[in-house]
């Protein structure tokens, strides 16, 4: 093969594992669009491969090779990159996608090496163990980091709002009415509802209602400040960071919260959750504040 060949069939094999990595971290968050970029994947890997079995006559590769084991093995390869990257704040989602994912490399490993007989027993043992070692591996990392149930923000970030009894904000008024929305919060990272129409001067008591395994939370304010909130939680690695804020109310799995809120001034507010990754993958809304 030349050096061009070489380069660019390596290029979209990876190209394609990385691609069907990233269906794999978001393929919960943005289902359509993951599908796409999983297609695309394959597509890469397999135009990969191709170029590889057309230039490489010395081995005996067929087409059962590319279109069979090649696709396992490029959605392997994407299932155990991508649920690695993402176990810090998917857990439950990752404590299996990365051991199948290993598993599944393996199998289609040893088919495309074209083991025989003689390789089945030590390929077979070393399929069990290494498997067995991944999934103990995962079992461990999701009890640390699902188990704890994000209690410390995965990193250095501490949500020292994090809790499920009620919270009022400080711009709630007692002598009001009050009117009840409610909010789900979902491991498909979406907020139900996630646009909202209140009046100008109106006080909400929000109930959010975490249906999910991790911990999400709910921050309102305008975009702008949003945005620069995202990146400090970004850098908040270097050193513990804490945002005691009335707008703000964080839920453990399977709890709920209130926050009650008034809408002085007319405008557009967002709303966002800041757990590492939930925002980034669409977890996110608008609130429209009608003037009087």
């Amino acid at each position: 093969m030349t050096f061009s060949s070489i380069h660019l069939s390596t290029i979209l094999k990876y190209g394609g594992i990385s691609f069907i990595a990233g269906a794999v971290n978001h393929g919960f968050f943005s289902e359509s669009r993951s599908l796409w970029t999983a297609g695309f994947g394959i597509l890469f890997y397999l135009l990969g491969a191709w170029l590889e079995m057309r230039d490489q006559t010395d081995q005996a590769k067929t087409w059962g090779d590319v279109l069979g084991a090649g696709i396992v093995f490029s959605i392997g390869v994407g299932f155990f990159t991508g649920g690695l990257q993402h176990f810090p704040d998917s857990p439950a989602r990752s404590v299996w996608v990365v051991p199948l994912g290993f598993a599944l490399s393996v199998v289609a490993m040893y088919i495309q090496g074209g083991g025989g007989r003689s390789q089945m027993k030590s390929a077979l043992l070393y399929g069990i163990l290494a498997t067995a070692l991944v999934v103990a591996g995962s079992l461990l990392a999701w009890r640390v980091l699902g188990g704890a149930e994000h209690e410390r923000g995965n990193d250095g970030h501490s949500h020292s709002h994090a809790v499920s009894a009620p919270v009022v904000s400080a711009a709630s008024s007692l002598g009001m009415n009050v009117r009840d929305v409610t909010i789900e919060m979902s491991d498909q990272m979406q907020f139900s509802p996630n646009q909202l129409k209140v009046k100008q001067g109106e006080t909400i008591r929000f109930t959010l209602i975490n249906k999910g395994k991790v911990r999400h939370e709910w921050v309102i304010g305008n975009e702008k400040e949003l945005l620069e909130h995202a990146d400090q939680m970004k850098k908040a690695g270097a050193s513990p960071h804490k945002h005691d804020m009335a707008n703000a109310i964080s839920v453990a799995a399977g709890a709920q919260g209130t926050l009650t809120w008034t809408f002085a001034a007319a405008g557009t507010l967002a709303m966002a959750c800041f757990e590492p990754g939930h925002y980034e993958a669409g977890m996110r809304g608008v609130i429209d504040v009608l003037p009087q």
